[in-house]
């Protein structure tokens, strides 16, 4: 045999072991390229799918619920499920019960499924209780699935917020063996991700049930407020009226002892009468049931008339009570009654905690486009604790009783609503031992002005 027959038969032998290599390693490598092409794309579907979650949180961060809806139609969109719901552990029941816009279930999805999570024998209880997820291809034969949703594919992953379980998600197709590990870890994926807008939302409900329970608390007690108020008025009255005629000597003559006594009845009858005046009028502004009788109001006729009313007040006090009026002032859009009443309120607070020989000032100005009305005294003052809480009904400063000064705390709670009614606001500046002055501020009516300055003191 010739040498180059040798390396002829050799070279053909090479030939053949490169092409038979290269076939065994295309055989080789290409389910290995499409596998890598399958996971190339289920990662980037993956991606798409969370990028779509992020931005259904993000887009309704004050509806938490409307996100949810979201969350769980991309999931079933993705994942070509039939199926999809977030179930929520209720405290109050023991059970996880879906949320409202679950996908595929109807309106009635709420009543649908409710399981208690002591059910060990539910794949959701079961869940919830270790945290690790479920899948199920065959979910008919299948023991830990006793509630199916007509579905034979089913997924069920955990919520879990800071080491605390809150409940699961649940994924269904009617096809048997439709899901796949994939589907599994893409559904933990957007459970992780939607885990802190679930608990917003357990959260906002909550709050929602709890307004609504404090909303009819409080409207028994107005109701109790305005019932008990109206029953006082009209005793009080005849209360008020005979004790007028006795010290009027209406029915024979009284020694002083007795004109005394009777002195003392009256003062806390007209303290109870003022007392259930201010329930009642807080009841019926609170209820709506008061219409303003809006006008154009000269400011400063309101002061002057205020400390009109209140000077008898100050002087059996031993107090001065001054008004001072800006020049220029505008006039102003309200009811008469009603900001008399507000300000009244002011001077008389002011006169009740101010110790003899002090001082109360009631002034009105204006700057830009509001008035003020400011009632200044030399009282004990509002500590820095009591200020933020002042204006609260039946709210009583801590130092009150320095100043012997009866009240039910609705006087200052009755100017804010009225200030809060015509468009302005009240507010304080106070020191303890060293006075207070409130502030009235009221929207200037344009074009419309009204007096020239003056200071009185009486």
């Amino acid at each position: 045999m010739s040498q180059s027959f040798v390396a002829g038969l050799l070279a053909a032998e090479g030939a053949l072991f490169v092409v038979v290599l290269w076939l065994v390693a295309r055989w080789r490598l290409d389910p290995l390229r499409e596998e890598l092409r399958r996971i190339k794309g289920s990662l980037e579907g993956e991606r798409s799918t969370l990028e779509l979650v992020a931005s259904a949180i993000t887009s309704h961060p004050d509806h938490p619920v409307d996100s949810l809806g979201a969350i769980v139609a991309i999931v079933a969109k993705t994942l070509e499920a039939d199926v999809c719901a977030f179930l929520l552990y209720d405290e109050k029941t023991g059970e996880l019960g879906v949320q409202p816009r679950a996908y595929g279930l109807g309106d009635v999805s709420e009543s649908l499924y409710r399981v208690p999570v002591n059910n060990y024998k539910s794949s959701s209880a079961r869940v919830f209780f270790t945290g690790q997820s479920f899948m199920s291809g065959d979910a008919e034969k299948d023991p830990y699935v006793i509630a199916r949703w007509n579905c034979a594919s089913v997924i069920v992953v955990p919520l879990t917020l800071d080491n605390r379980r809150i409940g699961v998600m649940r994924v269904g197709k009617r096809e048997k063996n439709f899901f796949n590990e994939d589907h599994r870890k893409l559904v933990s994926l957007i459970a992780e991700e939607a885990v802190v807008l679930i608990e917003s939302a357990m959260v906002n409900r909550k709050l929602a049930e709890a307004n609504h329970q404090l909303s009819q608390v409080n409207r028994m007690k107005d109701d109790l407020v305005s019932t008990v108020s109206h029953e006082f008025k009209t005793p009080l009255t005849s209360i008020k009226g005979f004790l007028n005629l006795l010290l009027a000597g209406e029915a024979g003559t009284l020694s002083d002892e007795q004109r005394r006594f009777l002195g003392i009845i009256q003062s806390s009858a007209d303290r109870l009468h003022s007392m259930v005046l201010d329930l009642l009028d807080l009841s019926r502004l609170e209820a709506g049931g008061v219409r303003m009788e809006m006008r154009s109001i000269r400011a400063d006729e309101i002061v002057r008339q205020c400390v009109q009313e209140n000077l008898m007040a100050a002087r059996e006090r031993a107090l001065t009570i001054e008004e001072r009026i800006g020049s220029g002032l505008p006039a102003i859009s309200g009811d008469p009654k009603w900001l008399r009443h507000a300000v009244d309120n002011l001077v008389a607070n002011a006169i009740k905690f101010t110790p003899a020989g002090g001082r109360v000032i009631v002034s009105v100005d204006s700057s830009r486009s509001k008035v003020r009305f400011t009632v200044e005294d030399t009282g004990i003052g509002i500590g820095p604790e009591d200020r933020e809480r002042i204006f609260d009904r039946f709210y009583r400063a801590s130092n009150r009783d320095a100043a012997s000064a009866p009240g039910t705390g609705l006087g200052l709670a009755l100017v804010k609503f009225i200030a809060d009614k015509h468009g302005g606001r009240v507010s304080l500046d106070s020191e303890l031992g060293k006075g207070s002055r409130f502030y009235l501020d009221l929207p200037a009516l344009e074009n419309e002005a009204a007096t020239g300055e003056r200071e009185a003191v009486r």
